[in-house]
């Protein structure tokens, strides 16, 4: 460059953008240099409202257009999460302000379900086997987060009305601890899945009772 060039008059600055709330800070971003007009954002924000009211009309069965407020701003926040989802997918914050002005609220939450989806049904497939394959002598951080932890979140978690949910971990002898979105939750999943890798499963736990202790195999079946 010579120093001569111009720099686009609708160049978003990525210092703007914040990942874990990418469609808000994309949208004032876009707004403060230029790329979308007050109409913009007037229609963005009331198709905001028309995919929420899908959300609710799934939610309800289709019997109700309303809900509680606290029900209402989950729905809100998981209606965000896959927007941002999608959005994170795209190229560039500029094809994401695009398609931010130019799609459907409702198409853009789709997508990110879709994606949401995915992730969820490998986060139950790992989950089972790591259970399956879980350390012999494990401590109590390990167990509760395969048993408890781990079985409540996937019990829980919708990725149409909940995608925004996090699962809360602490296990400090395997360095995971914090908060973890959906697609955390699949790399802790995959992390614990490599500690197990090549080490015989000592118990198997089925659902909703205590830990069975594999019986060992006898030396010859006795004749009935």
């Amino acid at each position: 460059m010579n120093g001569t060039e111009l720099i686009s008059p609708h160049a978003l600055n990525p210092e703007n953008l914040d990942r874990a709330d990418y469609a808000n800070t994309l949208a004032a971003e876009a707004v403060r240099v230029g790329l979308f007009s007050e109409a913009d954002t007037v229609r963005i924000q009331g198709d905001m409202m028309n995919a929420l009211a899908e959300i609710i009309g799934y939610a309800t069965g289709g019997e109700s257009s309303s809900v509680k407020t606290d029900s209402a701003r989950q729905f809100a926040k998981s209606l965000l999460y896959n927007i941002d989802t999608y959005l994170l997918t795209l190229p560039s914050p500029e094809a994401a302000a695009e398609a931010l002005r130019d799609r459907r609220m409702s198409d853009l939450y789709g997508h990110g379900y879709v994606l949401n989806k995915k992730r969820y049904e490998d986060a139950k497939h790992l989950w089972q086997k790591v259970r399956y394959t879980r350390l012999k002598d494990a401590d109590d951080a390990y167990n509760k987060t395969i048993d408890r932890y781990f079985r409540n979140y996937l019990a829980t978690y919708d990725p149409r009305t909940s995608a925004h949910d996090k699962i809360y971990l602490s296990m400090p002898k395997e360095g995971i601890r914090g908060a973890f979105h959906i697609d955390g939750a699949v790399e802790v999943l995959k992390k614990l899945l490599a500690l197990n890798e090549g080490r015989p499963a000592d118990t198997v736990v089925i659902e909703g009772s205590q830990p069975i202790l594999r019986a060992k195999k006898e030396g010859s079946a006795q004749n009935s």
